[in-house]
């Protein structure tokens, strides 16, 4: 009985996405697309122009849709290129039912066919994409070759203030987001896991001498710069380091539950009532670098960390034994007050992309936990 109820879950989730016709051999023809001179693929469409009615109506409807509570779709998405005939390389060809990606090892400097790409994504699809890497020291990723960080940033941009520099140091990431239109910045924070530093500590993040002020002073500097104007700022890693002022400048915290065994595992590492609206604002994420085949960790995985042999047991029995387990747990878990997660994602997002339908596992679960399964989402 759970293999036919497993069975009928499936053959839904085909139903439901069928409309995403990029993940289909043969495509349909539609009717209103008679008198069109050439039908364009998803794939080579530049503008909601190259579009059919039909289609365009239906991506309005998709855009509308983002603005409705529901467990929202996130991914580390890499291996970005927005050109050539792989669709695994696309912003635009992923599921419709992802909302956000982080970009994983991009650090701006786009090329033409990434900007095409890239806007494709946000104005057609409705989605957003946000800048993302490893925050561990004053000037990462953004001190110019040959430059010394601390001159760079302390004497030459901070006039010799620290924190001045860390000033410049949020405002250049800032500069570059707003040049290519991107929509915000990921915070990866790990100073527990071998990344701390200059700003990067295992201490509370906030204002306060006995806190970490200098991770303080870069957040609020990004915040009241990316947030008035509509962009995005989260942070991944560990979040439940910042403060509860703090998390006021964050719009989701983001945790990489890859190797939690069960319901409660999960629930018992992200239980932070100190950080505001935790359950709505929090997303967690599955590993798919190396689970890419199975939805999370399995014993069939093929992870080659001894953690990646574990089994994941779910509050819901009709998941326990099936692959999917993991990452279909995420997205219809319910938090002690009753409310439904805020999202759910996938590191290395496009691996998945290799399984059958193409998205396989992220699709199916978002499908469970915004349809099979609705939650409250208040």
């Amino acid at each position: 009985m759970k293999l036919l109820k497993y069975i009928a879950i499936c053959l839904s989730v085909v139903a439901f996405t069928g409309c995403s016709d990029w993940t289909d051999v043969e495509r349909e023809v539609y009717a209103n697309q008679e008198g069109l001179e050439k039908y364009i693929e998803l794939i080579d469409a530049q503008s909601e122009a190259d579009l059919t009615p039909t289609m365009r109506e239906y991506y309005r409807k998709i855009r509308e849709y983002r603005n409705t509570p529901h467990v929202k779709g996130f991914g580390w998405f890499g291996n970005w290129t927005g050109r050539g005939s792989n669709a695994q390389n696309y912003l635009k060809m992923l599921p419709d039912s992802v909302d956000l990606v982080s970009l994983w090892g991009c650090r701006g400097n786009l090329s033409e066919h990434q900007k095409a790409d890239l806007k494709f994504f946000q104005e057609v699809k409705g989605g957003k994409a946000m800048l993302c890497w490893i925050v561990q020291d004053l000037g990462d990723q953004m001190t110019p070759p040959g430059k010394d960080a601390y001159e760079y940033w302390v004497t030459e941009k901070g006039g010799g203030s620290f924190e001045e520099g860390v000033k410049a140091y949020a405002n250049a990431i800032c500069d570059t987001i707003e040049k290519y239109n991107l929509d915000g910045f990921d915070i990866d924070y790990e100073p527990g896991y071998g990344h701390s530093g200059t700003l990067a500590r295992r201490t509370e993040i906030g204002p306060n001498t006995n806190q970490n002020k200098n991770m303080y002073v870069f957040i609020k500097t990004m915040s009241d710069r990316l947030r008035p104007a509509g962009r995005l700022l989260v942070m991944d890693g560990q979040p439940d380091l910042l403060s509860t002022e703090t998390s006021k400048m964050i719009d989701h915290y983001i945790y990489q539950a890859y190797w939690e065994t069960s319901t409660q595992s999960v629930i018992n590492k992200i239980n932070k009532p100190n950080l505001e609206n935790w359950e709505r604002k929090t997303i967690i994420t599955v590993e798919f670098e190396q689970c890419w085949r199975t939805g999370g960790i399995h014993p069939e995985s093929g992870a080659a960390s001894w953690s990646g042999q574990r089994t994941y047991t779910s509050i819901r029995g009709e998941f326990n034994g099936l692959y999917g387990t993991q990452i279909f747990d995420y997205a219809t878990l319910d938090l002690p007050s009753g409310k439904r997660i805020g999202g759910i994602g996938t590191y290395h997002m496009e691996y998945d992309y290799a399984n059958n339908p193409p998205y396989r596992w992220l699709r199916q679960a978002l499908y469970l936990g915004n349809q099979v399964y609705p939650g409250n989402y208040q």
